[in-house]
């Protein structure tokens, strides 16, 4: 519809409130006309606000609120109406008022649109609003979820920000927290009107904990997100605290019972010894020395599984699957099980009829580990004419990606239904006037579950006191290529007499005890102190003259990894291929390959195991032959 000037005028004139008129050339308000003023905007009367439109009337809207303006425009054009909320005012100052205002198309003229604007003060209805947030002490802040502007900023907002004096033109992340970008865990262009999200932010510089809770809400007309900030330093403070504490307490148990449970063999190893040294007849001294070496067994597997729970719960412990004959490893553990059921009169059974595997690849000391702590707890636990049975079945499909399924059941003396839930924990044991008489470390079945957890399997129990035990395990065992039966000498190591060991040993006591036990199979031992003087030795013996270099790791002057090293860069040809055993209390990855990286062909830990120190020497010999 072509509009005339005096149409409009009139128009203007009988509308109600504070308005004013424009023709729209293109994205420019023209202004035409305004009507006297009536309501009071932002405390200026009407006709005082109504000069403030009719120049450069986008110029004093802020700029991140223009864009509301301008769509309430484009949308008035299109659908007769519309209207927006803004902030108008100085925007450099930080004055501003916010301001209603309804858009109306009326026509055209001189082929423009023309808009009336009615204007009205936006903050009386949100007053009571306002006030109760600058009285608070929690941060409180709004912004626009486009932008990132602050719309909005309480005065502990204004206190605390990062930078000084007023927030217009910040966006919340900069004027909070002096950052220029935008916060990593910004979300507000996801968040929905009434909708929350809360985070935890540290400031690790000023070491400041900051809960934060975010809400969509409507401010003004607008989708903005409302920021609620308390300061939670002190509670975080506290829970490290607490968790400190907690975290040294268990520590404290832990050393408490390791503590204990090692004097107990330790004190038994003490006074065997003073009794054998004081003994006059042989077979009472032999007796003292096999309850020596009984007890230091048990000593060295208290150890063993003490350092291997440390591994498995701190996530260093790695599986190592191979390929191997199921049946040779069953073999072996039962075997070491007839043996221990043997000699306690036990009667030991296994069902293996519906067992069909072969050859898996499977981790093998780890499911080693875990039947024998079964079947070894089943033997130690049942009395003297009770009965241990093994089952073995599959592979057949038992749910779970599971295919193999192990039982071990006994008559033993059972456990109570309200101990079971604990016994997996490490270090608990269920005390009773039977129990507490049966020696144990209380970490064997902590150690199974950990390892049937790696292993990827199940495992659960039942038991009834003066019944006996059932424990059932569910494992995946993958089919694997044939593996060749690995033994390589005889018991009595016939091949090793005349052979020359080089031994670097800094403790007199475990130089002796190699040397002598070395000495048994006829072997030649040169000792060394330390590795400065294992390496002068080997510098002055003849080529080829040293078989073998067993090195310690741990020594004072030149530990084992320099003396290595110092050997491999010698000139001669048999430095670079003499064969060099690390004698190592240290035996986790990360030690065997810095090990390795030295110049040493394999580590042996530390009590060295004879047998396959043995075994490592005889292979050398076979070696050599083969060469």
């Amino acid at each position: 519809m072509e509009l005339k000037r005096e149409d409009i005028q009139s128009l203007t004139a009988i509308f109600p409130g504070n308005c004013a008129v424009y023709k729209l050339k293109g994205k420019t308000l023209e202004f035409l006309m305004s009507s006297e003023g009536a309501e009071e905007v932002g405390h200026r009367a009407g006709r005082v606000f109504l000069q403030d439109v009719q120049l450069d009337f986008y110029t004093k809207v802020f700029k991140n609120d223009r864009r509301f303006l301008r769509e309430a425009v484009e949308q008035a054009v299109r659908k007769g109406s519309a209207e927006c909320v803004y902030r108008f005012g100085y925007e450099d100052k930080d004055e501003f008022i916010w301001v209603h205002t309804i858009v109306k198309y009326i026509g055209e003229l001189e082929d423009s649109p023309v808009l009336i604007l009615t204007f009205r003060d936006a903050a009386e209805s949100n007053q009571a609003q306002l006030e109760l947030l600058e009285d608070m002490d929690t941060i409180v802040y709004v912004c626009d979820v486009e932008t990132q502007e602050l719309l909005y900023a309480n005065r502990a907002a204004v206190k605390n920000s990062q930078q000084q004096g007023s927030y217009s033109g910040h966006t919340c992340y900069n004027y909070m927290f002096g950052k220029k970008c935008v916060c990593e865990d910004c979300q507000l262009k996801h968040l929905q009107l009434n909708g929350k999200q809360e985070l935890v932010r540290h400031d690790s510089d000023s070491d400041r904990y900051l809960n934060i809770e975010k809400k969509g809400i409507s401010w003004y007309g607008h989708f903005a997100c409302a920021h609620f900030i308390n300061d939670v330093t002190e509670k975080k403070r506290n829970e490290r605290m607490l968790a400190m504490e907690r975290e040294t307490s268990a520590k404290a148990a832990f050393v408490s019972n390791v503590s204990h449970d090692m004097r107990t063999p330790l004190n038994g190893i003490l006074g065997f010894t003073e009794l054998a040294m004081q003994s006059k007849g042989d077979d009472k001294r032999e007796e003292y020395l096999e309850k020596i070496r009984t007890t230091g067994k048990f000593m060295l597997n208290l150890i063993n599984e003490t350092l291997d729970l440390s591994k498995i719960t701190s996530g260093k412990l790695e599986m190592e699957p191979e390929n191997c004959n199921i049946q040779n490893v069953l073999d072996t553990i039962v075997v070491s099980a007839y043996a221990n059921a043997e000699v306690k009169g036990v009667n030991f059974v296994t069902e293996l009829a519906d067992m069909y595997f072969t050859d898996v690849y499977v981790d093998v000391l780890k499911l080693q580990k875990i039947i024998l702590n079964l079947l070894s707890n089943a033997v130690k636990y049942t009395p003297k004419g009770g009965s241990v049975t093994m089952i073995m079945e599959g592979p057949q499909d038992f749910g779970n990606g599971h295919n193999c399924h192990i039982a071990i059941i006994d008559t033993g003396l059972g456990m109570d239904k309200d101990f079971l839930p604990h016994l997996f924990e490490p270090f608990v044991q269920e005390r009773s006037k039977v129990t507490r008489k049966i020696e144990g470390t209380g970490l064997g079945m902590a150690i199974v579950k950990q390892l049937v957890d790696l292993l990827g399997g199940k495992i659960t129990v039942d038991s009834e006191p003066g019944k006996g035990t059932r424990f059932d395990l569910w494992l995946n065992l993958p089919p694997g290529m044939e593996t060749a039966d690995g033994d390589i000498a005889g018991n009595n190591y016939p091949e090793l007499a005349g052979m020359k060991v080089m031994l670097c040993e800094d403790n007199e006591i475990n130089r002796e005890m190699i040397y002598n036990l070395l000495a048994v199979y006829g072997i030649e031992v040169i000792s060394a102190a330390d590795g400065q003087k294992g390496v002068a030795i080997f510098a002055n013996s003849p080529k080829d003259s040293i078989d073998v270099i067993l090195m310690d790791v741990r020594m004072p002057i030149m530990d084992g990894l320099q003396a290595t090293r110092a050997i491999r860069a010698m000139s001669r040809e048999d430095a670079r291929y003499v064969p060099i055993f690390g004698l190592t209390g240290d035996v986790d990855e990360a030690s065997v390959e810095n090990a390795k990286a030295a110049g040493m062909d394999e580590c042996l830990p530390k009590p060295v195991d004879i047998p396959k120190m043995l075994d490592c020497l005889s292979a050398v010999l076979n070696a050599k032959g083969e060469n």
